[in-house]
């Protein structure tokens, strides 16, 4: 019986000292944190947003190579990416979004390329691809016309399969990749990472 407490009076002790390191942990993670944060990054003027109607830069005119001979066009992609950011928009919270003058700030982009690039084969078939929306965007002070953020480059994508359980169309991942993209872009706007 003697050996048995002699036994475990270490290990309590041991547990004490652990559990004391332990609760010093948070302590000193919240001195050495890396900076993250959900608080908007945004002057505290901005509240409302016009998103503007993004531009459609894809050149549909270029001649088609092995390289690029998946790039694709699609009419009207500049309109449900504008709403796919209003919606984006509405379900972050930290702005909201206006029209015409009533806007602190103005949301405004170019889509600049839409590829479609094959990732999965069977039998050289394509079962696989994935789908990139690449854009340019700014966001502009309405007052006083500066340039809060700009990015190029942002790229949304998503990933469908051609036959099988998981098949998709391309008309839903093109969806899908534009909900990427816009969250991305409201993602940056507020967040500023």
């Amino acid at each position: 019986m003697r050996l048995r407490s002699s036994f475990y009076l270490p290990r309590t002790r041991a547990k004490r000292v652990v559990l004391g390191l332990l609760s010093l942990v948070p302590c000193l993670l919240s001195l050495t944190s890396c900076g993250y944060t959900t608080q908007a990054t945004l002057p505290n003027d901005i509240k409302t947003i016009q998103v503007a109607i993004f531009k459609n830069k894809i050149d549909i005119t270029k001649e088609v190579s092995a390289k690029d001979k998946y790039e694709v066009y699609r009419p009207n992609l500049e309109v449900d990416l504008r709403d796919a950011i209003v919606e984006r928009v509405f379900l972050d919270g930290h702005l909201k979004a206006a029209s015409g003058n009533v806007a602190n700030a103005i949301l405004s982009g170019e889509v600049t390329q839409y590829r479609k690039d094959p990732l999965r084969y069977q039998n050289e078939e394509v079962r696989e691809y994935r789908i990139s929306l690449v854009c340019d965007f700014k966001l502009i002070d309405s007052r006083s016309g500066e340039v809060l953020i700009e990015e190029d480059n942002l790229i949304g994508d998503a990933t469908y399969f051609t036959t099988g359980t998981l098949q998709k169309s391309e008309t839903a991942a093109l969806t899908d990749a534009m909900q990427d993209l816009a969250r991305r872009i409201v993602n940056r706007v507020v967040e500023n990472w």
